[in-house]
C-alpha cells in the first residue's frame, strides 16, 4: 500500500506536463486527502470525497442563522458541521444492519433519462430523497430522540452535499456512471470516479486555499428559498448528467478544462443548499416569502422504517 507522500509523488509524475490551467481547489484538495489506491480502486460512489464535504460544510458555515447555528450545536456536541458532513461515509463500514442492508441508497436518487422525479418517486427501499424528508421530519419533532435527531442531522448534511453531484442523480443503467469504463492518465477507471476524483489529480493546493478561492469567487451568494427545495437540486443534477454522455474512452485534460469549473460551481451549491436546507428547519425567517414546509414521507405500511431498526428497544 503507498503512503500519502508516495501517492502524492506518483500523481504529480504523472501529471508532469499535463496541468490544467485554473483547474479547481476543490479538486486539489481531494487527490492529497486519499491514497492512490483509493482513487484508482474505490468501490462505491462517494460524491466528492472527504474532503469535498468538509469543505462543502465550511462554505455553508457562515450561512447559519443564529438560531440555527444553536440548534445544530446543540445536536452535534462537540462534533462541527465540517466534521458532521462525513459522518455518513465513514459509517459504511458499520457491521449494524442498517448501515450493511439499508443506508445504501440513501446517497442517491434514480431518474430515467426523459423522465423527473416525480414520475418516479423513491423505489420500495428508499433513496435520497425519501430519506432526507424522513430526516426533515424527525428534526422537526418534538417527541423525536436525542439519539435519532442526531443521526437525522449528520446524515442529512451528507445527502444535500451529495445531490450536487449530478451521478448521485443516476439513470438506472450504469449505476451513477460506475459501469461507464474510461481511460484518465493511463489508469483504466470509471466515470463516477472520475467525477469524485480523478479529475483531480493534477492539483495541489490545502483546504485553507479552496476555502480563500470561493470566497473570492463569484460562486458563493446567500442561499435563497429555492436552495432548500431537493426537488430543485435534483432536477439540476439530472440535467448536467445528462450532458456527461455520450462518454469519451479517454479524459483528457481538455475535457477536465471543460468539467472543471462545472465541478466547482456544483460544490459551491453544496455548500450554500447545505445552509438553505437547515435553515428552512430552524428558522422559518431565514428566506424571504412564504415558508414552506417539505412534503411528508410516504408511509410504507409492510416494512419496519429504518429508524424503528436502529431505535427499537
Amino acid at each position: 500500500m503507498p503512503t500519502m507522500t508516495h501517492a502524492k509523488n506518483i500523481n504529480a509524475r504523472r501529471l508532469k506536463g499535463t496541468s490544467v490551467p485554473g483547474a479547481s481547489l476543490f479538486l486539489q484538495v481531494l487527490v492529497l486527502a486519499m491514497p492512490l489506491s483509493t482513487i484508482l480502486c474505490s468501490p462505491a460512489a462517494r460524491a466528492w470525497g472527504a474532503m469535498g464535504h468538509e469543505i462543502a460544510a465550511q462554505l455553508a458555515d457562515p450561512y447559519l442563522t443564529a438560531h440555527t447555528r444553536q440548534q445544530v450545536e446543540a445536536l452535534l456536541g462537540k462534533d462541527t458541521l465540517k466534521t458532521a458532513s462525513t459522518w455518513a461515509d465513514r459509517m459504511r463500514s458499520d457491521p449494524a444492519p442498517f448501515w450493511q442492508e439499508e443506508a445504501g441508497p440513501y446517497h442517491y436518487v434514480t431518474i430515467p433519462r426523459g423522465r423527473q422525479y416525480a414520475d418516479v418517486g423513491p423505489p420500495p427501499q428508499g433513496d435520497a430523497a425519501s430519506a432526507l424528508t424522513q430526516f426533515a421530519r424527525d428534526l422537526r419533532s418534538p417527541s423525536v430522540s436525542l439519539e435519532r435527531k442526531q443521526l437525522a442531522l449528520r446524515f442529512a448534511i451528507h445527502i444535500i452535499q451529495d445531490l450536487q453531484q449530478p451521478l448521485h442523480v443516476g439513470n438506472g443503467l450504469d449505476r451513477g456512471g460506475n459501469d461507464v469504463p474510461v481511460r484518465i492518465f493511463g489508469e483504466t477507471s470509471n466515470l463516477h470516479s472520475v467525477w469524485d476524483r480523478q479529475m483531480f489529480e493534477s492539483t495541489a493546493r490545502t483546504q485553507a486555499q479552496w476555502l480563500d478561492y470561493f470566497k473570492a469567487s463569484e460562486l458563493l451568494r446567500r442561499p435563497t428559498q429555492n436552495d432548500a427545495d431537493p426537488q430543485v437540486w435534483i432536477a439540476e443534477s439530472a440535467k448536467l448528467r445528462e450532458t456527461l454522455y455520450p462518454v469519451p474512452a479517454s479524459i483528457d485534460t481538455r475535457y477536465i478544462r471543460r468539467e472543471l469549473p462545472r465541478a466547482e460551481a456544483r460544490l459551491a451549491l453544496a455548500g450554500i443548499r447545505t445552509a438553505a436546507w437547515l435553515n428552512a428547519i430552524y428558522d422559518d425567517n431565514a428566506t424571504p416569502g412564504e415558508d414552506r414546509p417539505l412534503e411528508p414521507a410516504p408511509e410504507v405500511a409492510e416494512k419496519v422504517r429504518w429508524w424503528q431498526r436502529i431505535f427499537k428497544n
